[in-house]
């Protein structure tokens, strides 16, 4: 899902408010909607280049997957509400424009608001982390392997929604091990589209937050099998590219109303 938020005008040569998005902008923000939809995740084949360890076996995956994912989860107790500054600077030749600023207001148990003074969009399944969303209870979840990630023991897990009505795709996570943190989020939710986050925590009131997540998305394909034409192509590669989301100047659980967070007309 991509979060989006426009309140931007501009004086027309008659002295009119008119809105400042063009055709041409519109029809590129459009075309990013669709593809930056799956920017969840990274694709499974990606992890083998961090190396793995040991094989776990299928009969106590289930059970170690879970456990594993209780601790991730859990690591969030305590965590109510928070606010934080995000920039998101974007690397793709689809869409070209200066970094985007806003402040993120998160309350649990999934609440989120975005108050930003322009245009500003991000991937949200990533952009605001919030590990409750993935409650084992909706999940088939299974350890693909072990293995060490930035010098510490980690694990992979698959996760498969149980209903198709979640609207959720195929989940693949790395969980640091030390700190019990998520540091990759990934996905392959149609054949030839793969999309990576990559995620770096700092410690703000004695809890470690996202300071950093960089999405990577990979389309080698927008019509699954078959030969490409050439204009596929260029449309192919205006659509690869990075997305990256810095955090800074977090409160956390100063007790947000929850007014903030109900919508006003026009939102």
């Amino acid at each position: 899902m991509i979060t989006y938020r426009w309140n931007g005008r501009r004086a027309s040569a008659d002295g009119k408010a008119c809105e400042t998005t063009d055709v041409r902008v519109k029809a590129r923000m459009d075309l990013m909607k669709t593809h930056l939809s799956f920017v969840l995740v990274m694709a499974i084949g990606a992890f083998v280049l961090f190396g793995t360890s040991e094989r776990v076996s299928a009969a106590t995956s289930g059970e170690r997957g879970i456990g594993y994912l209780d601790k991730a989860i859990h690591k969030f107790d305590g965590i109510n509400d928070y606010v934080v500054d995000v920039k998101v600077h974007m690397d793709m030749k689809a869409v070209q424009m200066p970094d985007m600023e806003a402040k993120v207001y998160f309350k649990e148990p999934d609440k989120v608001k975005i108050d930003s003074k322009g245009l500003f969009f991000m991937p949200k399944d990533v952009g605001v982390i919030n590990p409750r969303k993935f409650d084992p209870r909706k999940f088939e979840i299974a350890v693909i392997d072990t293995l060490t990630y930035d010098g510490n023991p980690a694990v992979q897990l698959s996760l498969v929604p149980k209903s198709d009505e979640s609207g959720n795709k195929n989940i693949f996570l790395t969980i640091d091990m030390k700190d019990w943190l998520i540091v990759q989020i990934a996905t392959a939710p149609y054949p030839g589209r793969e999309a990576s986050a990559k995620i770096r925590y700092g410690t703000f009131d004695g809890f470690k937050m996202p300071i950093e997540v960089k999405v990577h998305l990979d389309v080698k394909n927008l019509k699954g099998e078959g030969q490409m034409l050439g204009h596929e192509q260029r449309r192919i590669d205006q659509l690869n590219g990075n997305v990256d989301i810095y955090y800074s100047n977090y409160k956390i659980n100063t007790n947000l109303p929850d007014k903030i967070f109900e919508k006003k007309s026009g939102e």
